[in-house]
């Protein structure tokens, strides 16, 4: 079920491509739940193998009945066996056709999202993170200390879990098989499930033993948990906004026995705190395009206007904890975006409104500008951004 849902979603747009040259109705006229069905059906006919053809078919006209349109289940299934008598029509788009129409209609990207894919990387590179985001996205984990890495993976060999080291993170290993939830580390909370790209923020604070850290918008905590770890005799100020999500943070920290992570339900643009701190975190709430591999329904609900949705409230978050940064302190400023709006927009029009800050340079996946950025098709990582910020 989890396979054919997330794969109806990385793909819609090519199936319905092929769904409206096999239909005798344009597919705007067509209701939710026959559409629906003949997604679920073509998907499995055009991308998955240990389904019997037959079975795909019966199983979409079963759907169409079972869920209030018994008006057209042969409709569907007239649709579903002419593509499948025609597995080889329409000819999808291909690059040398027309890019864009190529990374809309046979790579499934919203169209304005592929015009910037194109516009900023090239057709290669927008080929590649399109293919990228249309693939499940590896499974990454950050192994606490003091426990090796090297350990950790005896142990998950014990388990039946396999897992190969990565570069990306120095606590990273990558899972490649078995049951994670089920090892003796994952019930032992002695491993936190995160993307390496995520744990690889953290280290830009550039933290030491003792230090006393703010992280502005903690929840669920991956990136606070991570924090208290490097810290150490240290803690993390965990804050967000709505007191659920803080719940979330105090639960994690919990369960990964992390009692320097102190949860707090308070408003990010107005820090309960009077005293200035050396090291800030501010991941601020964005439109998560950098997560279209973990969450592909993001494809089609986020529009071009929603870049500039959270922009007050992303300026309104750093203003927020710069002004709470001791002299020469470092503040990150983070996304799960790949877009210019959500990241270099925000920071550059914040380092023109106070001279006294300047941007450092990424020690690690620099931009030409000195952002901090991964790529997935170049990382197999999610997209994140991160600026790293000093005072004086």
């Amino acid at each position: 079920m989890t396979e054919i849902t997330y794969g109806v979603l990385r793909w819609r747009n090519q199936l319905d491509f092929v769904l409206a040259a096999h239909s005798n109705r344009p597919l705007k006229k067509i209701d939710d739940v026959p559409l629906t069905a003949l997604r679920i059906g073509l998907y499995q006919l055009r991308f998955l193998s240990r389904v019997p053809e037959r079975a795909a078919v019966d199983e979409s006209v079963r759907l169409a009945h079972a869920f209030g349109a018994s008006w057209s289940a042969s409709f569907v299934n007239a649709v579903l066996r002419k593509a499948l008598s025609q597995p080889d029509e329409p000819r999808l788009p291909q690059p040398q056709d027309d890019p864009l129409d190529y990374l809309t209609t046979t790579l499934s990207h919203p169209k304005w999202l592929a015009r910037r894919y194109l516009d900023r990387l090239g057709i290669e590179d927008a080929q590649a993170r399109c293919r990228c985001q249309n693939e499940p996205p590896p499974v990454h984990v950050r192994v606490s200390p003091p426990l090796s890495l090297d350990d950790a993976r005896a142990s998950f060999e014990a388990d039946g879990v396999m897992s190969e080291p990565t570069a990306l993170a120095p606590r990273a290993l990558r899972i490649v098989g078995g049951k994670l939830r089920e090892s003796s580390l994952y019930r032992e909370g002695r491993l936190c499930i995160q993307d390496a790209g995520a744990q690889l923020v953290t280290t830009l604070l550039d933290v030491s033993s003792g230090d006393v850290v703010i992280d502005v918008c903690a929840a669920p905590g991956g990136k606070a948990t991570a924090l208290a770890e490097q810290v150490s005799d240290g803690y993390v100020l965990a804050l967000d906004r709505r007191h659920r999500r803080t719940g979330l943070t105090r639960a994690l920290a919990m369960r990964l026995g992390r009692k320097n992570v102190l949860p707090v339900t308070a408003d990010g643009t107005r820090l309960p705190v009077a005293r200035s701190f050396a090291r800030i975190l501010v991941d601020v709430p964005c439109t998560s395009l950098g997560t279209l591999r973990r969450n592909p329904d993001i494809k089609w609900r986020v529009e071009e206007d929603d870049l500039t949705r959270h922009r007050a409230l992303q300026h309104e978050l750093l203003n927020a904890a710069a002004e709470k940064l001791a002299p020469g302190g470092r503040l990150v400023y983070a996304t799960c975006s790949s877009e210019p709006e959500e990241n270099q927009d925000v920071v550059t029009a914040f380092l023109a409104d106070e001279p006294g800050f300047r941007l450092v340079r990424a020690p690690v996946l620099a931009t030409r500008d000195g952002f901090f950025e991964t790529r997935p098709e170049r990382d197999g990582t999610d997209a994140h951004f991160a600026a790293i910020l000093t005072r004086g």
